[in-house]
């Protein structure tokens, strides 16, 4: 696309994070310096010094709100979309799925031309319910273009496998795995950012390289996390769904699910930040208990290859150091407190009711994988 700065801004791309807007953004700066086109980024405040790169810029990225706050303080001096000739909505099902994103892309479009804009929606996973509130929102027919042929062998060289695991036995079978795995770049998925914190005290005790990187950090923080983690050659991420989709780090060579994704979609993303790369390969593991192993047949139903594996170690040692190191901290025993509910709430709140249905747990049990021998007398009612 031929544009010049002097008739505004020419191509649009939304993403629903921080991160992944910024993660463009430096493709962006790659592209710019071999072309010769200037971009900026809105992912904070409308600053003065901001809206003056944003004037002399052909390409602007950002999330909805931010984008959506620069057309409503500034309107076309500071973000001049009155030439737009492409928008492009990335990770398209989530701002889609997403009720608040959804009714800020519906203002921001409502400030762009409505005539020779061209709309680009990108994402690995497109869901009916997405594609219908597509087509609504932009009123418009569109084409769908599927690189799904050559998309299966980069899934396939990704070796994927569930482990059943009783509830009280969740916590010291991570142990057991990221030890095995300390010598690798490893990924874990959990449920909140209380789980997060949690975990990284529990697994830092056991002499464990890990990190953590949630929703609930200062934005420079999680930058600087995130940075660190990319240059690592080995280490474990602790993290929560905002790293489903994006993130971009070279290298990582397991994907752990300890805590279940909550659509079968999520799965799919989740794996995809292994294996990155022509003929990079990679492993994906996820925790399931019994009870919710029905949720294998969805993944195979859309074509994942996936395989059962089995422990056959004793975990009782490692429980026993589990147990003592919670009750003997006041601390971590009150951080434990706060993480065991919120998995629960999780729990209750995940969308497929019939497998990952709260009545189905042993919240005894489950206290056990938060290192509570019994549960905690304070925990007041949950369900």
């Amino acid at each position: 696309m031929k544009f010049k700065a002097s008739k505004g801004v020419g191509a649009l791309i939304i993403s629903p994070t921080r991160e992944l807007s910024q993660q463009i953004s430096s493709v962006l700066q790659l592209l710019a310096e071999a072309h010769g086109f200037s971009y900026s980024t809105l992912t904070g405040g409308t600053k003065a010094k901001q809206a003056d790169v944003m004037r002399e810029s052909v390409l602007v990225v950002g999330t909805p709100g931010r984008v959506l706050q620069a057309l409503r303080e500034s309107g076309s001096a500071h973000l001049p979309v009155h030439n737009l000739k492409v928008l492009i909505l990335d990770e398209a099902d989530r701002l889609l799925d997403n009720g608040t994103l959804t009714q800020q892309l519906r203002q921001i479009i409502s400030h762009l031309p409505t005539e020779n804009v061209q709309k680009i929606l990108v994402s690995a996973t497109v869901t009916e319910k997405s594609a219908k509130l597509a087509k609504n929102l932009l009123s418009t027919e569109f084409i769908y273009v599927s690189s799904e042929k050559r998309a299966a062998p980069a899934t396939g060289q990704i070796k994927q496998n569930y482990l059943l695991v009783e509830s009280a036995d969740r916590l010291a079978m991570l142990v057991t795995v990221l030890r095995t795995l300390r010598k690798k770049k490893v990924i874990v998925f959990f449920s909140s950012c209380q789980s997060v914190s949690f975990h990284y005290i529990l697994l830092s005790h056991f002499k464990l390289p890990v990190y953590q990187c949630m929703g609930q950090e200062k934005q420079k923080r999680r930058n600087n996390m995130y940075a660190k983690f990319v240059e690592l050659d080995h280490g474990t991420l602790l993290t929560t769904a905002m790293a489903e989709r994006g993130w971009d780090i070279p290298g990582v060579q397991w994907i752990i699910q300890y805590d279940p994704p909550h659509k079968p979609e999520d799965y799919i993303h989740r794996i995809g930040r292994t294996g990155r790369g022509e003929g990079q390969g990679g492993q994906a593991l996820i925790f399931l208990q019994p009870h919710e192993k029905q949720f294998v047949n969805i993944l195979k139903n859309m074509e994942v290859k996936i395989d059962e594996i089995e422990f056959c170690g004793e975990l009782k040692d490692i429980q026993d150091q589990i147990h003592r190191f919670v009750a003997g901290d006041f601390a971590v025993h009150q951080v434990g407190k706060v993480a065991y509910k919120k998995f629960v709430r999780a729990y209750q709140c995940h969308k497929l009711k019939k497998i990952f249905n709260i009545h189905s747990l042993n919240l005894n049990d489950v206290c056990k994988a938060f290192g509570f021998v019994n549960p905690p007398m304070d925990l007041g009612r949950l369900t």
